[in-house]
């Protein structure tokens, strides 16, 4: 199974410099990469660990949920993509892969999407 990015490894990796909209796009092509090879229930648990880790932005933001770019996306108050996300993977956790996984390869490509659009909003701003 694929790496999932860690929480140390994506703070270290941004206090090196990267970039946070980046690292969070990563987080979630390692997770789709470890959806295609997961085959067991034990692999999806792995991976709603790995999508629960806090990304660089939290910490950019100090858990300020309401400043950041991607509250949109995270709302835990209106169900925003990833809560939408993590239903479903955690749906997996529990029916293992009997399930079809184009819906979770879908949403989890919809979620890239909006990871990559909302950075390229936010730098347009920034500049």
């Amino acid at each position: 199974m694929v790496k999932l990015m860690s929480f140390e490894e994506t703070i270290k990796r941004y206090e090196e410099g990267e970039n946070a909209f980046d690292l969070a796009i990563e987080k979630w092509v390692r997770i789709k990469e470890a959806i295609q090879s997961a085959y067991n229930i034990q692999h999806f648990i792995l991976i709603v660990r790995g999508a629960s880790i806090k990304i660089a932005l939290c910490v950019e933001f100090n858990d300020n949920c309401h400043l950041c770019p991607l509250e949109k996306l995270c709302n835990r108050e209106k169900e925003g993509l990833f809560g939408k996300v993590m239903r479903l993977i955690q749906a997996y956790c529990i029916a293992g892969d009997i399930l079809p996984r184009s819906t979770l390869f879908n949403l989890v490509d919809q979620l890239i999407a909006e990871l990559e659009k909302t950075k390229e909003e936010f730098m347009k701003l920034r500049h």
